[in-house]
């Protein structure tokens, strides 16, 4: 897996639609989800303060400049 726990994200929920694919959230990565075979993360979304599950196409890494 490319995140760890407690590791910031952005969260993307449509990252392969052109309109969308820029429209990204901070998150939280609470869980990587070894045995599911869909997701692969649960995360909480910053903005709408919510958990979902999630899949790693749908996270980026954080730049360094938004700490």
């Amino acid at each position: 897996m490319k995140y760890r726990v407690d590791e910031w994200v952005l969260y993307c929920p449509l990252p392969d639609v052109e309109l969308f694919k820029d429209e990204r959230h901070r998150a939280l990565v609470l869980c990587v989800l070894q045995d599911d075979i869909f997701y692969d993360y649960e995360i909480y979304i910053e903005k709408t303060q919510k958990i979902k599950k999630v899949r790693e196409h749908q996270l980026f890494p954080l730049p360094s400049s938004t700490y």
